[in-house]
């Protein structure tokens, strides 16, 4: 089978991470396949923000977790899970899942767009790490607090604009774990006309 095509049949989202960082050449490639991602009309305005700081992935950690913990449950809201993710354990909340590299995706607030743009570029980035033998997941807590003001004003340090707005986000390091197999896929998903 074509190794592009394993490479997609085969990659699973990676939650638990080795404290080895990934190279220099590895991010770079990986950020390549973001910057080559389709977007629309190709006018190129998703940035991305690579952390790769510890003490900096820590505090994120901390600060999405104070956060959602001041939320109310919506009912039938995705978001729920990092709510009661944070009320679970509220002082060893971790989105990032300890790994070594957080990816965030911005374009300018509004942008018609920034969400299929992100999301082209993240899954791009997402299939890299894959095929370099690394694990990758997207989180969405960033996106979630795209408009919060404690996160917005610590990103800013990162270069995160006001005028943007976070569209999504990935983790990327070495798996702690074998890739698990994937789930049944469920019927019905597909039609042919």
């Amino acid at each position: 089978m074509n190794e592009v095509i394993q490479c997609l049949l085969n990659r699973r989202s990676i939650r638990s991470y080795t404290d080895e960082p990934i190279t220099a050449e590895e991010l770079h490639t990986i950020l390549q396949c973001g910057l080559y991602a389709p977007n629309g009309g190709n006018n190129q305005v998703v940035r991305f923000t690579a952390i790769t700081k510890r003490e900096v992935l820590d505090e994120l950690d901390k600060l999405a977790g104070q956060e959602f913990l001041k939320m109310v449950p919506i009912e039938g809201q995705y978001m729920n899970k990092a709510i009661y993710k944070a009320r679970k354990n509220p002082a060893g909340y971790n989105f990032t899942f300890h790994a070594p590299v957080l990816i965030i995706a911005s374009a300018p607030k509004g942008w018609p767009n920034g969400m299929a743009d992100s999301a082209c570029a993240l899954d791009n980035m997402i299939i890299a790490a894959t095929a370099l033998g690394l694990g990758a997941c997207w989180v969405n807590q960033p996106h979630w607090l795209t408009d919060n003001t404690p996160m917005r004003d610590y990103l800013r340090a990162y270069g995160i604009l006001d005028t943007e707005e976070i569209y999504g986000s990935m983790v990327v390091g070495h798996p702690a774990t074998p890739t698990p197999r994937p789930a049944p896929r469920k019927e019905g998903r597909a039609a042919i006309f």
